[in-house]
């Protein structure tokens, strides 16, 4: 598979859309609090990918809250497109 500037833009136009999730996740876990602990989880996951994620797009000057944001939001699934990008 060959990777291009414009499948990063798709994954990431894609990945703009999950803003839902994460109030919809929340309301569900006023009801089911098995979801509140997946989210507990989910956010010590995302957590322990911030030093890779500094690492990875150390050569991008994004501002840090960004970086922290959205590797909490997304994971991965943020800063690894974000690193592979044409330079």
């Amino acid at each position: 598979m060959k990777v291009t500037p414009q499948s990063f833009e798709s994954m990431r136009k894609v990945m703009s859309g999950f803003w839902i999730v994460v109030p919809a996740y929340m309301l569900m876990s006023l009801v089911m609090p098995i979801f509140l602990i997946l989210a507990a989880l989910l956010l010590v996951a995302h957590t322990l990918e911030l030093p890779i994620a500094f690492l990875r797009l150390r050569g991008k000057n994004l501002p840090t809250m960004e970086v922290v944001f959205k590797t909490l939001l997304y994971g991965f699934t943020w800063w690894l497109p974000k690193s592979l990008e044409a330079r």
